[in-house]
């Protein structure tokens, strides 16, 4: 992969690209991107189940078997130095890490806070179901700082998605979510994002290409408290070389009629295997979301100790025994 790509709107994308992983659900998603993209991949985590062979940091943790997330962030701010040196020699970084899991939450702002002091960083979040309570501060927080320290922000909702097929297993939305993400990231490394935040809303595979379309703009519109905000959509078909040159048309031209007052509207096409067509929506969105009411703190942010992510690194203290 060579070059530069982008309009005048999107950061634009230089080579060489690396794609990063973080925790399990992270690791396994940049591997697919990095196929699909063709370019290098770094895996971090924890657990060396999620590493493999390939390129890697392994964070150790020593005898702590579960560690809280500021502990992690301790851990691996003890290999900053490695991690900076990684991420050097690349001109575009995309991280990749599921905010409702630990590792993601707890490293993804380290990492792109790292990868942001050499290079262009695109991070990919995925948030949690509505139902996981004990994630949803955390992962409000992270998901704060990884936009503030990246260029651009893709976020991805499980929650919507799981709301709009409820017929769906959590284990059953993972595949479809993640394959969103990977043809995404995918298309992003060769067309450019819009900067700032943008919501990657998707459906399952259906032969009504219609009903797609709405799943997907249903997931846009239960994350987005202002659609007027909206500054720009891009609408992926997947497998839509398979429809009728006519269902094509209506359905391109009801995606732009969908978000005629709200911005502009492309259309990218692409092709899939499998049956049924599927629909991914990345519409920009730098105003208020549903994430915000994660963080309720965020909006006294500016006047806490914002800088750095709170961490608990391990002191010896000298305290002698008195008996």
């Amino acid at each position: 992969m060579a070059g530069e790509y982008g309009t005048a709107q999107d950061l634009v994308i230089k080579s060489p690209v690396l794609v990063v992983g973080i925790g399990g659900a992270g690791s396994r998603i940049a591997k697919q991107a990095s196929a699909a993209i063709g370019c290098e991949c770094l895996l971090v985590s924890n657990d060396k189940r999620d590493l493999g062979d390939g390129r890697s940091i392994f964070v150790n943790t020593g005898a702590w078997v579960n560690p809280s997330g500021p502990k992690l962030r301790s851990f691996l701010g003890a290999k900053s130095d490695q991690v900076k040196s990684t991420l050097e020699g690349y001109n575009t970084i995309i991280v990749v890490s599921n905010l409702a899991g630990k590792s993601g939450a707890a490293m993804a702002p380290l990492i792109c806070n790292t990868a942001r002091q050499s290079a262009t960083v695109i991070s990919f979040a995925i948030m949690p179901f509505g139902f996981e309570k004990d994630r949803i501060f955390n992962a409000g927080v992270s998901l704060r700082r990884v936009r503030e320290t990246s260029h651009a922000t893709v976020v991805m909702d499980n929650d919507a998605f799981l709301d709009n097929n409820p017929e769906l297993s959590k284990e059953g939305c993972y595949p479809l979510t993640n394959s969103a993400i990977v043809e995404v990231a995918s298309s992003i490394a060769s067309k450019g994002v819009e900067p700032d935040m943008n919501i990657l809303c998707t459906s399952k595979p259906q032969k009504d290409s219609e009903k797609s379309l709405r799943d997907s703009v249903s997931m846009l519109y239960q994350d987005v408290a202002d659609t007027a905000a909206i500054q720009r959509t891009v609408v992926y078909v997947m497998g839509g070389e398979s429809l009728p040159l006519g269902a094509l048309n209506q359905l391109v031209n009801n995606a732009r009629g969908v978000f005629k007052e709200e911005g502009t509207t492309e259309v990218s096409m692409s092709t899939t295997a499998g049956d049924g067509v599927r629909v991914h929506l990345v519409a920009s969105a730098p105003q208020k979301t549903r994430f915000d009411a994660y963080d309720p703190l965020g909006m006294i942010a500016d006047e806490l100790d914002w800088d750095e992510p709170d961490s608990a690194p391990e002191f010896e203290l000298a305290i002698p025994v008195l008996e």
